[in-house]
C-alpha cells in the first residue's frame, strides 16, 4: 500500500459521470467503496503515496474526485455521482460544495505519521516469488483482493502492497503484508520463515514462498541497486553483516541507528510507493 501509482488522465466532469457501466451500490458496496477513499488519505498511504500528497498540496488539501475515480480499485464504482454521495457520509472526508473535491476533514501530522511509519515497518513482511510472469495490468485489482484473501486467513492483517517492476511497472511477484500489530507479524515470520528449515512451507499456487522482514527486504534492494551501480555483485548476507546493527552494551545507539535505517527505508520507499490498489 508501494512505484509510482499508474493513475490516468482525469476525465472531465461530464464524460467521467457517463464512462462506466452503472453497479447495484448496495450496502456493502458502499461501505467498500467509502473505506477505500479513507484508505488513500489515511497515516497509512496518504503521506506516502507522492502523487496524492502533490496533488492536494497544490490545491489547499483537495484532490479532485475525477483523480481518485480513476485509480484502478475505484473504476468499478460508477456513476461517480454516487460516488460523490458516499464521501458525504464521511465522518473522516469533506466533500467540497460543487461535488468536485475531495480532502480531509483534519489534515494529518506528518512528522507523527512518519514515526508511525517505522513502527509500521516493524510489524510488515516481504512475501515474495509469487506468480507473477502472466499477470497482465487488467488482473491487478483481482488479484490484489485475491492476495489480500489469502494472507487474512493467515492471520490479522491491515493491508497488502503488490510492488512493481520499475521498467515495465508489472507486478514482480513480491508484496508487503502489514500485520495489524507486531506480535501478530512476529508469529506469521515464527511460522514461516526460510531461515527454519523445520518451519511449514508457505505456497500460493503451488509456488513456494520465500518471507522476509521489511528491513531484511531493504537491505536486499539496496544490495541489488548497488550491484546495478557498480556491476560488481555483492551476496546479500555479506551487506547484512556490514549494514545491521551490532549487539552492544549501549542499547540506546543501536536503537538510534535503527531508526535512522527505518527513515532511510521510509524515503526510498516513498519514491517508489505503489497505489494500494
Amino acid at each position: 500500500m508501494s512505484e509510482q501509482p499508474q493513475q490516468e488522465q482525469p476525465e472531465g466532469p461530464q464524460s467521467r459521470r457517463n464512462s462506466f457501466a452503472v453497479i447495484e451500490f448496495t450496502p456493502e458496496v458502499l461501505d467498500q467503496c467509502l473505506k477505500q477513499v479513507e484508505f488513500y488519505f489515511s497515516e497509512f498511504n496518504f503521506p506516502y503515496d507522492r502523487f496524492l500528497r502533490t496533488t492536494a498540496e497544490k490545491n489547499d488539501g483537495w484532490v479532485p474526485i475525477s483523480t481518485i475515480a480513476t485509480f484502478n480499485r475505484m473504476k468499478k464504482y460508477r456513476p461517480v455521482d454516487k460516488v460523490i454521495e458516499v464521501l458525504r457520509s464521511s465522518e473522516i472526508l469533506e466533500v467540497s460544495a460543487d461535488g468536485e473535491n475531495v480532502k480531509r476533514r483534519v489534515p494529518l501530522d506528518l512528522t507523527a505519521a512518519r514515526n508511525a511509519r517505522i513502527e509500521q515497518n516493524q510489524r510488515t513482511l516481504a512475501v515474495m516469488n509469487l506468480p507473477h510472469e502472466d499477470v497482465e495490468a487488467s488482473q491487478i485489482p483481482e488479484l490484489q483482493e485475491n492476495l489480500e484473501t489469502f494472507f487474512q486467513k493467515l492471520g490479522e492483517i491491515n493491508q497488502v502492497r503488490l510492488r512493481r517492476d520499475h521498467k515495465n511497472k508489472k507486478f514482480n511477484g513480491t508484496v508487503l503484508v502489514e500485520f495489524k500489530t507486531i506480535p501478530e507479524c512476529e508469529t506469521f515470520l515464527k511460522s514461516y520463515s526460510n531461515d527454519d528449515e523445520s518451519n511449514e512451507i508457505l505456497s500460493y499456487e503451488g509456488k513456494k514462498l520465500s518471507v522476509l522482514t521489511k528491513k531484511q527486504f531493504d537491505l536486499q534492494r539496496e544490495a541489488s541497486k548497488s550491484k546495478n551501480f557498480s556491476g560488481r555483485s555483492r551476496s546479500f548476507n555479506s551487506h547484512r553483516k556490514e549494514n545491521l546493527p551490532k549487539f552492544s552494551k549501549n542499547k540506546k545507539k543501536d536503537d538510534d541507528k535503527d531508526d535512522k535505517d527505518d527513515s532511510s527505508a521510509i524515503a526510498d520507499e516513498e519514491e517508489d510507493h505503489n497505489e494500494k490498489s
